[in-house]
């Protein structure tokens, strides 16, 4: 989005040789959203049924778009997964709570 005429497209950051703009705010260096706005519209992308939760494929579809380095997950892989970030019971499916953590770990590689 611009700036109105006359006004600063930029965000004042802690670097002092320039200013961050609002989608480096909302995105880390990866690109992978940051702010829970963001993170709210990608887990609504990935909950395809709109279930609120997240099944074993969309998981699938999640760490094949942004963590597979050309691998491919067997159901056992992606069940282990959703079990290693539950939350409380592991229901087999992933809430947006969880989806964060799961984000979250990605950001970090």
């Amino acid at each position: 989005q611009s700036a109105p005429t006359g006004q600063n497209p930029f965000l004042k950051g802690h670097n002092a040789n320039r200013h961050l703009s609002g989608e480096e705010l909302e995105n880390n260096i990866g690109g992978l959203p940051v702010t829970e706005s963001r993170l709210r519209e990608m887990f609504n992308m990935y909950d395809t049924d709109g279930s609120g939760y997240l099944s074993r494929e969309e998981v699938r579809k999640l760490y094949e778009e942004f963590d597979n380095f050309g691998v491919t997950y067997s159901d056992r892989e992606i069940d282990a997964i959703i079990a290693k970030y539950a939350i409380g019971v592991n229901d087999g499916k992933v809430d947006f709570e969880e989806f964060c953590c799961i984000v979250l770990s990605i950001a970090q590689r």
